[in-house]
């Protein structure tokens, strides 16, 4: 089979492993951002917890449970957590239904009637 006269023979083959190592650098790259990220707001909060310098007593008795770990501040965690903490809660037997919505939907009801 004849080769086509073209300066640029790219097929598959030939692109998919660049492609390949390109993707695995960038994701490298990102995951190595975020870890130091990560790790540099940890070191943070046990600072602010042990008052402006980490107390290595302290942080030893947390890793091993004995002493409660610094709160998490203002992380998206924390807001879905107090999302469904908040949903969670029961008002009533119509798990939190306002006096409002409960007489929009006895109204509704009445009118199926």
């Amino acid at each position: 089979m004849a080769q086509p006269n073209s300066k640029f023979n790219l097929t598959g083959r030939k692109v998919t492993a660049p492609i390949a190592a390109f993707t695995m650098a960038i994701l490298l790259f990102v995951y190595a951002r975020t870890s130091i990220q990560a790790a540099k707001r940890n070191a943070q909060r046990h600072r602010e917890a042990d008052g402006g310098q980490i107390n290595w007593h302290n942080e030893s008795l947390r890793r091993h449970g004995k002493l409660e770990p610094p709160e998490s501040q203002g992380t998206v965690g924390q807001i879905v957590g107090l999302a469904k903490e908040n949903m969670n809660k029961k008002d009533g037997p119509e798990g939190g239904e306002t006096e409002a919505e409960r007489r929009v939907r006895e109204a509704r009801v009445g009118k199926r009637s």
